[in-house]
């Protein structure tokens, strides 16, 4: 860039504003006596006989014209200008709106870390309100909806405990706060009216679920990796692109619950059902089972390659109900090809 040229830029964006107040103070006066000006210089050329011929109205028709562009330019340039303010103003809207969700946050996340059960629960739901509310606002603060999803998740990781017993040296996870509040979380995440959190992924592995209840819950891109299930329900559920990888499940409910594209992957399955449910694209490698319900379940293209049967597991009105567990263990895959 030349220095001149530069040198000018400098100094129109330094001094923006105020030319910005000159230009809407004055930008109607110097059109109308541009206008005007432009008006006498064309009439000197003889501009109105040229347009509306050699007689005594070619005068009055000629300043009816320019009195007409006058005012249309005027008109278009007072919708411009309103337009501007309009969306100025609207600017302005959205910060104070942020400003204003912004502390509602900073208030809602400060209530988790209280120590009464109801006043977390009203963190959990003023979080989630924000982002319900900001999931169909301005583009700028839809990132509430991650950092809510984020939040909600790592409250759950961060409060499952581990414990260890020092004479034999085993160790087992625990829930740190009351079963109530990790019902509601999880409630907020899978079964919100709009699915808010549905396209994100969601890391909850390493939990811990005793007592949960997620009937007709929607879980997509969740990985319950190394994650206890325990005395839970998930009937008429649906997971799609699940990791269960090593997760010890125990009475567990998922009765007509439908699997898309899960892993359950060397699990430990014990006292659970899988009645009616539709099974499809999963495979439960090196998983054991435990007194295992698949009664009437659906399977497509499901594979149990080298799974243990310990007791009990029926499969009993489904595809692979005639078959001896080393055939299921070896070609389940392709008994369950449609």
């Amino acid at each position: 860039m030349h220095k001149k040229t530069k040198t000018f830029s400098t100094i129109i964006q330094s001094n923006k504003e105020a030319i910005s107040k000159f230009y809407y103070k004055y930008i109607f006066l110097v059109i109308i006596f541009s206008t005007i000006l432009v008006s006498v210089i064309l009439y000197l050329m003889d501009t109105h006989i040229i347009l509306f011929g050699d007689n005594e109205t070619a005068l009055g028709e000629y300043v009816k014209t320019m009195a007409t562009v006058l005012g249309g330019a005027l008109v278009v340039l007072g919708l411009w200008i309103n337009n501007r303010r309009v969306v100025e103003q609207t600017r302005q809207n959205n910060i104070a709106e942020k400003g204003q969700i912004n502390t509602r946050f900073k208030d809602a996340a400060t209530l988790l870390g209280a120590e009464h059960v109801s006043t977390i629960l009203s963190g959990v739901y003023a979080l989630h309100q924000i982002a319900m509310e900001t999931s169909t606002g301005h583009k700028s603060q839809r990132g509430y909806i991650n950092i809510v999803h984020d939040i909600l998740c790592a409250y759950i990781r961060e409060n499952t405990a581990t414990i260890k017993n020092e004479e034999n040296g085993k160790a087992w996870r625990i829930n740190e706060k009351p079963t109530i509040v990790i019902q509601t979380i999880i409630k907020v995440l899978f079964k919100n009216d709009g699915f808010i959190y549905s396209d994100l992924i969601t890391d909850l592995s390493d939990c811990v679920f005793e007592d949960i209840y997620l009937d007709e819950a929607n879980l997509v891109g969740v990985d319950f990796s190394r994650t206890k299930f325990i005395k839970s329900s998930f009937k008429n559920a649906r997971f799609t692109s699940c990791y269960l990888e090593e997760t010890f499940i125990d009475e567990t409910d998922f009765s007509r619950t439908v699997f898309n594209k899960v892993v359950f992957d060397h699990s430990y399955i014990r006292d659970c059902k899988f009645v009616q449910s539709t099974i499809q694209n999963s495979d439960y490698w090196e998983v054991t089972f435990n007194t295992v319900n698949f009664k009437d379940a659906v399977f497509n293209q499901v594979d149990f390659k080298d799974s243990v049967f310990e007791h009990g597991v029926n499969f009993g009105n489904t595809l692979l109900e005639n078959y001896s567990e080393e055939e299921i263990k070896m070609n389940s895959i392709k008994l369950t090809t449609h």
